[in-house]
């Protein structure tokens, strides 16, 4: 796989030591990973280098994932990109608003891997087939 076909990811989390893992799980796939510690500068991320899929934490400052989800959903250009929840947040309101938001799927924290990495696949896959 070439430098120009690998999936660009997107992780945006608050914790440097989740983003490292999951940069490293996801990398070691050979996905191209971006991150960013917070929403603002998540969307900002978005524009400068559309990603295939996104990996969004909800509890972040700055701006949090719900309006981070608001913000990418009201510009049509990035609508359609697949956005995973990954929270530590056990809140079933929070999963109701989450898809609410227009997120794609949820996955709770502590979360498995190699669950995590066959989400990412199936989710970028799905954004491939709609280009």
């Amino acid at each position: 796989m070439t430098d120009s076909a690998k999936p660009r990811i997107l992780v945006v989390e608050d914790d440097p030591d989740l983003r490292t893992i999951v940069r490293l799980q996801l990398s070691s796939q050979g996905y191209e990973i971006h991150e960013a510690s917070n929403g603002a500068e998540g969307f900002q991320a978005m524009q400068e280098n559309t990603p295939d899929c996104v990996i969004l934490d909800l509890m972040m400052p700055v701006m949090d994932g719900f309006g981070f989800l608001k913000r990418v959903r009201s510009v049509m250009d990035l609508q359609d990109i697949p956005i995973l929840i990954l929270t530590a947040s056990e809140d079933e309101r929070n999963r109701v608003r989450g898809f609410q938001y227009q997120a794609d799927t949820y996955m709770s924290k502590p979360y498995d891997l190699q669950e995590l990495t066959d989400e990412v696949q199936r989710l970028c896959a799905l954004a491939r087939q709609e280009y």
